[in-house]
């Protein structure tokens, strides 16, 4: 008995959530990628019908700043039915303004207040946006001032859609503006990471080739050159050869060739200088084993030629014994 209770209970609570959402016609508006945001005409009976239009006029306008204003006008003082729409073109509106911080702000309590909503999606993106922008290095307003914050406020953004919605195409992008920000900006060991983890969470898609050359360029550009520390040059080589593996007939594996090419002639360098610091340390057998690694193994570089030549005068020294 008590179970049938609950469920006329339940099957009551549904009709009447259906007679609330009839109380409330729709205001009309529609979003359509590439298209935007459009809307037919308003019932002019609705309380606030009046400012929406007003408000929405003046967003197609570009007038933002008011547009802004007018929406908060229709979500305190108008009827329901319009506070979603209001909602989520307050939140637009602020994106167009490129109040990114107020933007997501503002994404964020649609979000949390239409978890079910039509624009869902719509807000997602949105905050993707507001990420992409601040990734490029957009100034950040804050209390009417332009500051350069936007990178932590982005990053920030960045882990908020890849936890929410861990698996959408709103995370994929992210992830990867990430990456790419990281890179630009010369932060290479956040990059590799940064697009490794792409590579890992995402799995096979089109951009994968693109994420895996990312890795690749960060550990070339992470090196410090020639004579430091050689493994990001082995790393980056590594990261190649998977590409030339894995995606032969990309344009990925065509560039990956050029950054092999560069990181063998540095790393023929490298060891061409670790022989000659064995010459001035007057060890000509430590110095040929270097030489000798240059020739045999980076053999189309210059750097080859040049040991060849040290070789030569090292190897008279070698066998008369003369080791100084």
């Amino acid at each position: 008995m008590e179970y049938k209770s609950g469920r006329a209970a339940l099957g009551c609570f549904l009709l009447l959530a259906l007679i609330a959402a009839a109380a409330y016609p729709s205001s009309g508006v529609t979003f359509t990628p590439g298209q935007g945001w459009q809307k037919e005409s308003i019932d002019p009976g609705i309380k606030g019908a009046k400012v929406f239009n007003a408000a929405f006029t003046a967003y197609l306008d570009g007038k933002y700043s008011k547009a802004a204003r007018l929406f908060k006008k229709v979500i305190k003082e108008g009827d329901k039915s319009l506070h979603e729409e209001a909602g989520i073109l307050l939140a637009e509106c602020y994106l167009g303004e490129r109040e990114y911080r107020a933007a997501f702000k503002q994404y964020e309590k649609f979000i949390t207040d239409y978890p079910a909503s039509q624009w869902i999606d719509r807000a997602y993106e949105g905050e993707l946006e507001c990420a992409k922008a601040a990734l490029a290095g957009a100034k950040i307003r804050y209390i009417g001032l332009k500051i350069w914050g936007g990178y932590g406020f982005a990053e920030k953004v960045v882990d908020k859609i890849t936890s929410r919605r861990p698996f959408s195409d709103y995370a994929r992008d992210a992830q990867m503006a990430l990456a790419d920000s990281y890179f630009r900006r010369g932060r290479y060991i956040e990059s590799a990471t940064a697009y490794r983890e792409y590579l890992e969470l995402f799995g096979e898609n089109p951009l994968s080739p693109v994420a895996l050359l990312g890795v690749a360029k960060s550990y070339y550009f992470d090196a410090r050159g020639p004579g430091y520390n050689p493994v990001p040059y082995y790393r980056s080589t590594s990261v190649i050869s998977e590409i030339e593996r894995e995606y032969p007939s990309t344009p990925q594996a065509q560039e990956a060739e050029g950054f092999k090419a560069r990181a063998e002639v540095a790393l023929a360098h490298h060891y061409y200088i670790i022989g000659q610091w064995y010459v001035k340390k007057k060890q000509p057998q430590a110095a040929l084993m270097y030489f000798n690694k240059v020739l045999t193994e980076y053999r189309e570089t210059t750097w080859a030629e040049k040991s060849k030549a040290e070789i030569d005068l090292l190897s008279g020294r070698v066998r008369g014994g003369n080791g100084s």
